[in-house]
């Protein structure tokens, strides 16, 4: 698998570009980025959100706690006393 959008960071002459530089290109991205692939990882990362979020409040309880009390909506609390729909740590981290 070709990756093209690697090179976007490189200057024809294979230096770096600085931050600056990439700005207008990242506001205004090139043909090269993948439409597809792009859609993949925008819903890779929601999924990710959505049951982050779901599964928040019942993170390190046991299967058996699970079994009896299914995680039917989102709900606030847990381990790190979240907010209802709350992302934990891990996802900021991800990101």
């Amino acid at each position: 698998l070709e990756k093209k959008w690697l090179n976007l960071q490189y200057h024809a002459d294979g230096q770096i570009k600085k931050p600056d530089e990439l700005e207008n290109e990242m506001q205004e991205p090139s043909n090269l980025i993948d439409e597809k692939l792009l859609d993949q990882i925008s819903g890779a990362l929601i999924g990710m959100a959505l049951g982050d979020a779901l599964g928040a409040h019942v993170e390190f309880r046991p299967h058996v706690y699970l079994l009896a009390n299914p995680v039917k909506d989102l709900e606030g609390g847990g381990t790190w006393g979240l907010k209802k729909g709350q992302v934990s740590s891990l996802y900021r981290i991800l990101l």
